[in-house]
């Protein structure tokens, strides 16, 4: 029997983001299946590692196949290992499973000369990567958003110079060819997103050699037609869905939903607009945010069980995707899908392109285009009816694995 060994950067048990639950995922599901595969995800960095790990402890086991490596932090320009001897036992660890298939997604936390090394002890064993970010490409946190907070729209030696100080173009033609030469070592690379392969085209990768399958995502199935009442109370309520990160654009949501109670106080007409934030509480958006009021319209529900967010959502009209970097495949875009949920996204990278035919777009960070679109929908029934009706179901994780293997050669 094949043995696969899935590597991530994280672990979902200790952050919740989308790479590392699509990642975990796909390993639930081998195993379901009763296939002979592993898991070995990491902490994020000292911080996280000391607040898990005892003093001289290297591994964390979630169970007899599901561990969870100390990660100290890497250099996330050259993406390596600090200390050769952090590297040492890592290749040490992942090599010992002895596996048939490496399957990464992300190198982050586990290091390119980790895995270099890794292809050179395994040289019969598959190595496949999925790119869930532009972190090859872009050296400020693989989200190609300037460190002037402007979009950025493509990679070059000089413009990434001039955005990041203290580096010389020599230094992104460098890292360019090491990063370059990482992905060459790969049997397969995969994205969850056509954008994502066109980046990655667009740097430089031969056109194909990045092949696209979204990430799979089981989910239970709908229950029960809406009713009338059901569809009118919905249309007044939308959600947030998120981490606390300043790139997911919250501050962009909360912004419109200012605008939105100006204007609402000035035609006192109408039921009111409801905002829920999921994920965060107040005190949290306040450390990020704390000039911004917060309007009555919004309220902050705090953090939630992956495993109910699908539920969570159905109780909604709207989902608002507001994120002010590209993103690649949010694993809540797939969730709406599932809880039959139309969005409203910002109108760049994946989320155009994942929403496209059954959410609405707004200029992305432009809160007043968000609060338009909001108060477009706001109340009106019978176009989220006609959405709702537009939603395909995502990917299943059985369509998942047979495409995967289909891709990847393992069948």
């Amino acid at each position: 029997m094949t043995r696969t060994v899935i590597v991530s950067h994280s672990h979902p048990a200790l952050k919740y983001g989308g790479g590392e639950v699509a990642a975990y995922r796909q390993f639930e599901h081998l195993e379901s299946l009763g296939e002979d595969v592993y898991f070995v995800g990491s902490t994020i960095g000292p911080e996280d590692s000391d607040k898990f790990f005892g003093a001289t402890q290297q591994v964390v086991s979630f169970g007899p196949r599901d561990f969870c490596l100390r990660g100290r932090g890497m250099d996330g320009f050259i993406m390596e290992q600090g200390q050769i001897d952090d590297e040492d036992w890592i290749v040490e660890f992942l090599s010992a499973f002895r596996g048939d298939v490496y399957h990464f997604h992300h190198f982050w936390n586990i290091g390119a000369g980790t895995i270099r090394r890794l292809r050179r002890a395994l040289p019969a064993a598959r190595f496949i990567c999925t790119l869930h970010e532009m972190t090859a490409i872009c050296a400020n946190h693989g989200q190609m958003v300037k460190t002037s907070g402007e979009l950025c729209y493509a990679a070059s030696e000089v413009a990434c110079a001039a955005c990041l100080p203290g580096r010389s173009p020599m230094d992104f033609v460098l890292r360019r060819a090491r990063l370059r030469e990482l992905l060459d070592g790969f049997d397969v690379l995969l994205s969850p997103s056509v954008f994502l392969q066109k980046r990655f085209e667009d740097w430089g990768l031969p056109p194909g050699r990045v092949k696209v399958i979204e990430n799979g995502l089981d989910y239970p199935a709908l229950v029960g037609a809406e009713t009338e009442e059901s569809l009118a109370r919905k249309s007044t309520r939308f959600a947030f869905f998120g981490q606390a990160t300043p790139t997911k654009g919250l501050d962009v949501l909360i912004r419109a939903a200012n605008l939105i109670e100006e204007v609402r106080s000035e035609a006192e007409a109408g039921p009111p607009v409801q905002i829920e934030v999921y994920g965060l509480d107040q005190s949290r958006f306040a450390t990020l945010w704390p000039e911004l009021k917060i309007p009555e319209s919004v309220r902050f529900r705090g953090r939630y069980r992956p495993q109910d967010c699908i539920g969570i959502m159905q109780g909604y009209g709207w989902i608002i995707i507001p994120s002010i970097w590209w993103e690649n495949s949010p694993v809540i875009i797939q969730e709406a899908r599932a809880a039959g949920t139309p969005m409203i996204a910002s109108d760049i990278g994946g989320m155009a392109e994942k929403t496209d035919g059954w959410g609405l777009q707004f200029a992305v960070g432009d809160p007043a285009a968000l609060a338009t679109t909001i108060l477009s929908v706001h109340g009106r029934p019978e176009i989220l009816a006609d959405f709702k009706r537009r939603i395909t179901p995502p990917l299943d994780l059985a369509g998942f694995v047979q495409e995967w293997k289909t891709l990847c050669d393992l069948s």
